[in-house]
């Protein structure tokens, strides 16, 4: 099937004039762009010179679990563990049913809250309710006495780290309702003018997606990235970065080995210098343990996405990079040691950054890391130095939304407030650049997305520029020549 976008604009993305054009998809590719094409057998958009650029990438989620935060108590935002335990009641109020049933939460932060959390604090609202509180940032936990028992663990407060990503793959949904989570969430990929994600799965080494595909569920393009847990079924499947996995009609590819190198911000895990060069945080493993790791999965032909929010592990994640020879890309970077920059640049590796995180962090950037800030998200500096940058979410710790990712990245912040560091903020070109992996243009994937405006219309500063980027409306999604929405 082809279709014909009659009278579109191109946004333009390298410069091109927003002239009036016909963008003929067929065949999955951009078969021709002209003015006046009237191909035989074509359906016909009559787009109403509405403009139309390349469809949304969002380069870092895990979709399994963003599906599953559709079905849990929202604790984000709460100011401390007192705030976070009230939703619990409220929510176990509502709840009609059994009076031991499970309840999950998510999305609160612990750098946010004044005081430590305790135990007895979600026993006295929960009853004989198991409860289990994850993390906004998914690297710890907080469980009533009653799920310790439902799941053989004891400790009072935080379940931190190491011990957390143990137990969150225990913590299941009810099927049905999450099936249908999943088939949501795909639709709201497709709103959002996203065609593809990389998935980094945490626990299946495939994820969900034959599975959707196989129930008629139209998916996304998706590069499935694994974790060293399931890195031996990978191995033994003989699967390389780029193969297309069965299912999908070709847009299921593999995708990376995905290796968690230190903690994270808000669980005050992040493995980071302090202004005099002490390092605080977690490292996961060893330079020697990287280094095998990396090699391994180079072996195998996988890329490697190495995650590294601390500068001090990322001094040591570009260590194990130069060592093991592997390819692939560094995720998050929340903190760059500035004199890094170089040796980023030398090693070609892409950062895959999550700038609605700065959002989200700012004020406990400030506290946690005082002294470092100026080099927090360093956009403007890594792109002049020659970094490629791919935009992603992190989803669920963040909205899966690239136009917030964008509009964060733009002007450091939301658009009702300063532009925190604003030395190191991006156009709304670089971003949306970013945010995209092909162009319209004769040969390229049929992965477009047709827009209400402009979303680069000059505007008068960051905040306009990015409330702009807010703003932005879809009207229409189509992946490999289909559309999808």
């Amino acid at each position: 099937m082809s279709t014909l976008l009659r009278s579109v604009r191109r946004v333009p993305l390298d410069g091109e004039p927003a002239d009036v054009v016909d963008v003929l998809l067929a065949d999955g590719l951009v078969a021709e762009v002209g003015v006046g094409l009237d191909p035989d057998g074509a359906a016909v958009a009559d787009c109403d010179g509405g403009w139309i650029a390349p469809g949304l990438w969002d380069e870092h989620v895990h979709f399994e679990q963003w599906a599953q935060s559709a079905l849990r108590v929202d604790t984000s935002g709460t100011g401390d563990p007192a705030e976070a335990c009230q939703r619990v009641a409220d929510h176990i109020a509502a709840l009609i049913g059994a009076s031991d049933e499970l309840v999950v939460g998510f999305g609160h932060r612990l750098s946010s809250w004044r005081r430590e959390p305790a135990t007895s604090e979600l026993d006295a609202v929960s009853g004989s309710h198991p409860v289990v509180l994850m993390a906004g940032d998914a690297h710890s936990g907080w469980l009533n006495t009653a799920a310790q028992r439902v799941y053989g663990v004891s400790f009072d407060g935080v379940c931190s780290e190491e011990d957390w990503f143990s137990l969150m793959p225990r913590i299941a949904d009810d099927p049905v309702a999450l099936a249908g989570a999943r088939r949501r969430r795909v639709s709201e990929l497709f709103a959002l003018g996203v065609v593809g994600v990389v998935d980094m799965v945490m626990n299946d080494h495939l994820g969900p997606w034959q599975g959707l595909a196989a129930d008629g569920v139209a998916v996304p393009r998706v590069d499935v990235g694994v974790f060293p847990s399931t890195l031996d079924e990978v191995v033994a499947a003989g699967l390389r970065t780029g193969d297309a996995l069965p299912g999908g009609d070709g847009l299921l590819r593999m995708g990376p080995l995905k290796i968690i190198a230190d903690g994270s911000l808000s669980s005050l895990t992040a493995a980071r210098r302090d202004t005099y060069g002490a390092v605080s945080g977690h490292f996961a493993y060893t330079l020697d343990e990287l280094v095998d790791l990396q090699r391994r999965g180079r072996a195998q032909g996988l890329t490697v996405a190495t995650h590294a929010i601390g500068d001090a592990c990322l001094t040591q994640v570009l260590d194990a990079y130069e060592a093991s020879g592997a390819t692939g890309t560094i995720e998050h970077a929340q903190l760059v040691d500035r004199t890094e920059i170089a040796r980023i640049v030398r090693l070609g590796l892409p950062l895959s950054v999550q700038p609605w995180h700065l959002v989200d962090d700012w004020r406990a950037m400030d506290e946690l890391w005082s002294g470092r800030c100026d080099d927090a998200f360093p956009f403007r500096s890594l792109i002049d130095a020659g970094v490629s940058l791919r935009l992603g979410s992190d989803a669920p710790v963040a909205p899966l939304d690239p136009w917030r990712a964008m509009a964060a990245a733009v002007h450091r912040n939301t658009p009702d407030l300063a532009s925190w560091h604003p030395e190191e903020r991006i156009s709304a070109g670089e971003a949306l650049r970013s945010s995209v992996r092909t162009r319209v243009a004769v040969g390229q994937p049929a992965d477009v997305i047709l827009l209400e405006t402009n979303p680069l219309e000059q505007q008068p500063d960051s905040a306009a520029t990015a409330a702009r980027l807010l703003d932005t409306r879809v009207s229409a999604t189509y992946v490999a020549g289909e559309r999808r929405y």
